[in-house]
């Protein structure tokens, strides 16, 4: 069964990681979201996002909302998610914000299931991140802005909405998850989600 595949995440957490690795599927199709903000650096050839979109154009997206970062706007087309059905492909799309999700379970008679990316939060763990951030150039206040969300996020996204999110986890920590893991955990949700997954993957 064709499926919209809603990938939830915290900041830092992989998202396009995972969809890269999604991607590769023959049967799954990357749907990209728009986004108000520039670019940081090293996101200039993202696989999730089309940067730098005015707000207002935005705002008249089939389904958008506002970051935690008061300002920043982020939008779906829901004629990109009906091309990749009609395409025969199950869309994935990075939708952190559960009133989307909610138009969209109605909007596509409830074939919507999210998968949510767990980074870990050991002190370890936070230092290979913030690290990883420094090494793409990120300031010190940056990195701080950026664990103030990553927290604000895995509150808002995940302990809050516990119930939907909490059987459909993709666990992705530095250092350990390759990205081996991480197909067969794409693997088994969609099995498990009854969505078409082909084991042949895109040459």
């Amino acid at each position: 069964m064709k499926k919209i595949i809603l990938l939830v995440g915290d900041s830092g957490s992989g998202k396009d990681f995972v969809l890269s690795i999604a991607n590769q599927y023959k049967s799954i199709q990357v749907v990209k979201r728009f986004i108000s903000r520039d670019p940081r650096n090293g996101e200039e050839t993202s696989i999730s996002s089309i940067f730098s979109t005015p707000a207002d154009e935005i705002k008249k997206l089939d389904y958008y909302y506002e970051g935690v970062e008061r300002g920043m706007w982020y939008g779906i087309r829901k004629s990109d998610l009906d091309a990749a059905l009609k395409s025969g492909k199950s869309p994935i799309v990075v939708c952190p914000n559960y009133d989307n999700l909610l138009q969209m379970v109605h909007d596509y008679s409830g074939n919507v299931v999210p998968y949510f990316i767990y980074r870990g939060y050991g002190d370890d763990e936070l230092e290979q991140w913030r690290s990883s951030l420094l090494a793409r150039g990120s300031s010190q206040a940056e990195i701080k802005a950026r664990e103030e969300k990553r927290h604000k996020y895995f509150g808002d996204l995940y302990i809050e909405h516990f119930d939907e999110y909490s059987s459909n986890v993709i666990l992705n920590l530095y250092g350990v998850t390759t990205e081996e893991d991480i197909k067969l955990q794409i693997e088994g949700l969609c099995q498990k989600n009854d969505i078409d997954i082909d084991f042949i993957l895109k040459k």
